[in-house]
């Protein structure tokens, strides 16, 4: 299969879906015992239950447990069109930004256009915006400090007259440079600085001072970054690797955590903007902890689908159905349940609720002919691990997750089959 819009990866197994047991405890407290005798001032008026009171009418009423909701999806307005492989951008007014991407042309190849919409969660509706200068997919996008969005490279067309209109055929793109931002106040696009390199699929993080570091995604190692205040990138230092695909995570100490695949398996390593250096992060377990193991089997470790900061500042991996932690008090990683058999789901979209668990949701499973796109959601919880949980609406793979003000997760687009790109969207009701 085509992954992030271009890296290959063969897999292969399904997934028995599980379902998360919600309950709550409740404690109840009751006022017992006899009440004793009170002289009151007043003989007509004395407070002293009468003698044909019965001991349960001296007790105050108990509390019925209030049930605690199971999370659910529910569906929400649709699109303006098909997207999969899109990108969605929460803004600082809670609405959000869907950006490039495009539908599959049965299963042939994927077409990616310029077009943007907006989804407002006070309507549910989504409604068209600006459009880019130039269609494309596989592009970064990044809420700057100042409330704009950066959208960088990505597979697509520097022609307008040859693709704006009707889109551009993936298997003709072309690897971008270009750069341009979104700005919410007027609604439209404009062309800033092009990165040192053109990048598909590239990592883009929001560093501590307002920059954004861009890795990965091109044909070298080198890194760079972009200034919003001169509009520029530069080149800053060189990754270890060359990934075909990566994660970045801002860690709390400012420096940016990068794993991804390799040409010899699965690396990680640090970004440091004070010296603008990368340092290798071994892969190790916690000490005393032992190799994760499934079903008695030890197995290889996988790169990252996504990664996510939680709320203690350890970063959860979730990588083809095993997960890992990896503190970066102690630079270890730590085994921390799995999803599925190691290796064999794919792809799921991963967001960080408001009460610090992390939902995932969506993938592919890959063990049997045909593969299974998974309308399959789960909830990592930090202190209890994963738990499975009712599914979404419909199978996605390719898809978006955008936590919301309210606490909700919008998920837009995607594909259902490798056949139907969809514009449907639904809301994750934690």
């Amino acid at each position: 299969m085509v992954d992030r819009m271009g890296g290959e990866r063969s897999r292969d197994l399904p997934i028995s879906g599980a379902v998360r047991v919600l309950a709550a405890v409740v404690s109840l407290s009751m006022l017992s015992g006899c009440v004793g005798a009170v002289t009151s001032p007043n003989p007509q008026q004395s407070s002293v239950p009468s003698a044909a009171a019965s001991s349960t009418d001296r007790l105050s009423p108990t509390p019925a447990p209030t049930p605690t909701p199971a999370p659910t999806f529910v569906t929400t307005g649709s699109m303006t069109g098909p997207r999969s492989v899109a990108t969605a951008t929460r803004l600082q007014n809670d609405q959000v930004l869907i950006v490039g991407g495009g539908p599959d042309d049965k299963g042939l190849s994927a077409r990616v256009f310029a077009s943007a919409e907006l989804y407002d969660p006070a309507t549910g509706k989504f409604s068209q915006t600006g459009s880019m200068a130039m269609a494309r997919g596989g592009n970064t996008a990044t809420l700057l400090q100042d409330g704009r969005v950066l959208i960088a490279g990505g597979g697509g067309c520097s022609d307008p007259k040859r693709c704006l209109d009707e889109g551009i055929d993936a298997r003709t793109a072309e690897t971008l440079s270009s750069a341009e931002l979104y700005d919410p106040a007027t609604g439209k696009f404009t062309r800033t600085g092009s990165m040192v390199e053109p990048r598909n699929g590239a990592t883009a993080t929001l560093l501590q001072d307002g920059r954004v570091l861009i890795a990965s995604g091109g044909l070298n190692p080198m890194a760079e970054l972009y200034n919003p205040a001169t509009g520029m990138f530069t080149r800053t230092g060189s990754t270890l690797n060359i990934y075909n695909y990566a994660t970045a995570t801002l860690l709390p100490n400012g420096k940016v955590l990068l794993t991804g695949q390799v040409s010899e398996g699965t690396a990680a390593e640090l970004y440091d903007p004070a010296s603008g250096k990368f340092t290798q992060a071994p892969f190790m377990y916690a000490a005393g902890a032992a190799a994760p193991l499934y079903k008695g089997q030890t197995f290889d470790r996988q790169p990252a689908d996504t990664s996510t900061l939680l709320n203690d500042g350890r970063v959860l991996l979730f990588e083809t159905g095993y997960l890992e932690t990896y503190d970066y008090r102690d630079g270890t990683f730590t085994p921390a349940g799995f999803v599925a058999p190691p290796g064999e789901l794919f792809n799921p979209t991963a967001a960080l609720l408001s009460d610090g668990d992390v939902l995932l949701v969506g993938g592919i499973l890959e063990a049997d002919l045909p593969y299974q796109v998974q309308a399959a959601a789960w909830l990592y919880d930090p202190v209890t691990g994963i738990h499975a949980i009712s599914s979404m609406t419909t199978p996605r793979i390719e898809h978006t997750a955008t936590l919301l003000q309210d606490g909700s997760v919008l998920i837009t687009g995607g594909t259902a089959d490798y056949q139907t790109t969809l514009s449907s969207a639904e809301l994750f009701v934690p």
